[in-house]
């Protein structure tokens, strides 16, 4: 399977939106019918979907700029949110493949990004080693302003 990352663009909207995660995860990744089109109305904030063999079965957005928050305060930071893979996609190494491939597209997309930075529900483990599998580095610190609780702060440096 060709696991690729893309822009978010029209073309593949309407696909993205009916996309969702398993929905005890939904608490963790948000809904896209929010995330999407919040988005595509911040310049700050670039939309990413995640295909396999070409068709999209997952979203993600890369955040920079000061409303990224405390989590990504350099400029040089982005900040990786609403990560999902849809339920019916998962459990084929999707998630890995795309993070995998993650660092050469924040190379291309975003030059001067020196760390991707994320954070992870503590009531996660899934994706705890997921993000783990793929080079992400707990900092040790704890995200608190998070709407489901206590989060991981991960980091990945380019």
């Amino acid at each position: 399977m060709d696991v690729r990352l893309a822009p978010a663009g029209p073309d593949l909207r309407e696909r993205l939106l009916a996309l969702a995660p398993r929905p005890e995860q939904e608490r963790f990744a948000g809904r896209l019918t929010e995330t999407l089109p919040a988005a595509e109305a911040d310049r700050e904030r670039e939309p990413v979907a995640i295909l396999a063999d070409g068709e999209p079965v997952g979203f993600f957005v890369l955040h920079r700029g000061p409303a990224a928050g405390e989590l990504a305060p350099d400029r040089r930071d982005v900040l990786l949110r609403a990560f999902l893979v849809d339920a019916r996609a998962q459990g084929r190494g999707i998630a890995t493949r795309a993070l995998a491939a993650l660092p050469d597209f924040v190379r291309e997309r975003l030059p001067g990004v020196h760390r991707i930075v994320l954070s992870v529900n503590v009531k996660n483990p899934i994706a705890m080693r997921t993000y783990a599998r793929a080079g992400f580095a707990d900092s040790g610190r704890l995200y608190l302003g998070g709407a489901a609780g206590p989060q991981h702060v991960y980091e990945l440096w380019l």
